[in-house]
């Protein structure tokens, strides 16, 4: 009618029909635009930090009607085309409905499915990073990631692609989802050159799990366990097997939920600003069997405050509730030499393994380096096995429990005598965990098998795999003794389906390269600066430039995984949990994708929204 109307006035005033026509559409479609950029732009905000849209009541007399509408609302107050569509136009008109919502946010994360789409076949391979977890409405989530080498960065990415629902967890079921996903995202399945997954039998199953499933369809993608998952089951085998090590923990455990009390809590954080007013206030953490970088925190809290831990003890054993008084007293008879001994011990052991967990978790770290550094770690270890490290450790924690006002005096072990006529008739037999009567018991029983735990279990779950590929990878980074070494690239050249014969006559003319390079005083320290050199000659040495690159490519832990999901639990959570399957994932890839989102072009949007569906009541072309 709006148009209608215009058309009638100006026939009055004696326009020219199709210049009346043209000029009213133009008119009318932007400031339909207009409004839709409003629309858009609150939509984008919402996603972009990860907060909810829509409310309990959406209703005009509603008093919050949730972050969207209330967001547009205020934008109305300083744009008039807003305001006016919000209050005139019909309810079908306005655009706020959540089915509009969810065709929007599947517009702008197509838009960047496209660009990511576009950036691997610029690559030409990639690796794919999977993992699945239960989100709040107990639905198992499928996470898909994948690795590639940005041509424009020349950087190793890693980018969230699709939360996907599982149809069932058996290696077939998992494994149609993940290749639905890439079709999904026009990526190619054929220039998979890597995948990784966590160590549970259904994903690394050598026969019929997930990454065998895919090595059928494409041969050279190799399967590559997740470092860190290899680095949490160290430390899960380390302290479940020796018991010295678990009756530590189960105390550090015992500590957490006593002190987690309101009353014990709050003298607590009273005993720390009395006793050690230079350190902020700290608090107890929680263990975690999942997450081993947490035991480290732990350690380190109750270390820092022992002084405050043992003054709150002491006061709640003479507390007026009987049960507080009397779990103060079991856990405070805990705490002796020995627990401070543990104390220093896995500090100083988690301080060596809580380096490499955290810098595993960055995503651009390549597979020699992730090796490098286990082996640089296991030294380490091997290297406190020693009686003068031991003698450092007693040093330290005898230092902390006389600061402490804990005891130190051990008591001598209790000799038992058989009597002569009965020696014959007897055979003694332990009936129970031998104790730990002095401070060498503890050395014996405890210091030695921690380490020795430790190191045969890194040495199991982080020695060099024996396969091609992995053995090559040596051979393409400088700073190695066997870099450029022909012998140990083939076999991964062939992996690839690369040219012997061209890569053996590539090899010889970069090796004259880089002396050029270094003459001029050029000098390459890394993969990453190796590979930056190559760019210019990328067409001369095609072989070797793809061979660098996947190095680079290859898979070193599935931890982009795990942050996905802490964007899923932040988007469906207690208060918010019935979101459709495609909107999650559509939202987890705009929150988790920050930059990109807020840089899509809002007029594409429009665009695409328009052309979407040709029955709009409201003209947007």
């Amino acid at each position: 009618m709006e148009t209608w109307s215009e058309y009638k006035l100006k026939e009055k005033s004696g326009s020219k029909l199709p210049n009346m026509l043209d000029k009213g559409h133009s008119a009318l479609v932007q400031e339909n635009r207009r409004y839709m950029f409003g629309v858009i732009e609150s939509l984008r905000y919402t996603a972009c930090q990860g907060i909810a849209q829509r409310g309990h009541s959406e209703d005009d007399d509603s008093a919050n009607r949730g972050n969207f509408r209330e967001m547009l609302t205020m934008i109305g107050k300083f744009e008039a085309t807003v305001q006016k569509k919000l209050e005139n136009k019909p309810s079908n008109a306005k655009y706020v409905h959540h089915d509009i919502q969810n065709e929007i946010f599947s517009i702008m994360a197509e838009m960047i499915r496209k660009q990511l789409s576009e950036e691997v076949k610029d690559a030409e391979h990639f690796a794919i990073l999977v993992d699945e977890s239960k989100d709040i409405s107990k639905k198992e989530q499928i996470s898909v990631i994948i690795r590639y080498l940005n041509t424009e960065t020349e950087r190793v990415v890693e980018e969230f692609l699709h939360f996907t629902p599982a149809d069932g967890l058996d290696a077939n079921s998992l494994f149609a989802s993940i290749k639905q996903t890439l079709i999904r995202c026009n990526i190619d399945l054929n220039c998979c050159v890597g995948q990784c997954y966590d160590g549970a039998s259904v994903m690394a199953g050598c026969n019929n799990g997930v990454q065998e499933l895919l090595r059928r369809e494409v041969p050279q993608a190799i399967y590559v366990h997740c470092h860190a998952h290899r680095l949490n089951l160290v430390l899960v085998d380390c302290v479940h097997n020796v018991d010295a090590a678990a009756d530590f923990f189960e105390t550090v455990q015992k500590l957490y939920k006593f002190f987690s009390g309101s009353v014990v809590h709050d003298l607590f954080l009273k005993k720390q600003s009395e006793l050690l007013p230079a350190q902020q206030r700290k608090e107890l953490k929680r263990l975690s069997d999942t997450r081993w970088a947490c035991q480290y925190d732990a350690i380190c809290a109750i270390k820092n405050t022992l002084l405050a831990v043992i003054a709150t003890l002491r006061d709640t054993a003479q507390d007026t509730n009987a049960k507080r008084r009397t779990d103060a007293k079991s856990v405070r008879a805990l705490i002796d030499e020995q627990f401070v001994v543990h104390l220093i011990l896995f500090e100083d052991v988690f301080r060596t393994t809580k380096f490499m967990s955290d810098t595993l978790q960055s995503s651009n770290f390549d597979l020699l380096t992730a090796d490098d550094l286990a082996q640089s770690v296991i030294t380490a270890i091997s290297e406190k096995r020693t009686d003068d490290k031991w003698e450092e450790i007693r040093k330290q924690a005898g230092d902390l429990c006389v600061s402490a006002g804990i005891a130190t005096v051990q008591r001598e072990k209790r000799q038992t005598q058989i009597a002569k006529h009965l020696e014959d008739f007897i055979v003694e037999a332990p009936i129970e965990r031998p104790g730990m009567g002095s401070m060498d018991d503890l050395k014996t029983q405890s210091f030695y098998p921690v380490l020795d735990r430790l190191l045969r279990e890194l040495w199991r779950h982080f020695s060099i795999e024996a396969n091609d590929v992995l053995e090559g990878l040596p051979a393409l980074s400088p700073k190695h003794p066997s870099f450029l070494d022909k012998q140990l690239i083939m076999p991964m050249a062939r992996h690839y389906g690369i040219s012997e014969e061209n890569l053996s006559a590539e090899l010889h003319q970069v090796r004259r390269l880089l002396k050029m390079k270094e003459d001029q005083g050029v000098t390459i320290k890394s993969k990453e600066e190796f590979l930056s050199l190559m760019r210019p000659y990328k067409d001369a040495f095609v072989d070797l430039y793809k061979l660098i690159s996947i190095a680079l490519t290859l898979p070193v832990t599935s931890a982009s995984c795990e942050r996905s999901f802490s964007c899923l639990r932040r988007l469906k959570n207690y208060l918010r949990n019935s979101s459709g399957d495609s909107r999650t994932s559509d939202l987890a890839l705009l929150a988790i994708n920050p930059r990109r989102t807020r840089t899509l072009n809002s007029d594409s949007i429009i665009d695409a929204f328009a052309l979407k569906h040709n029955n709009r009541h409201i003209v947007l072309l």
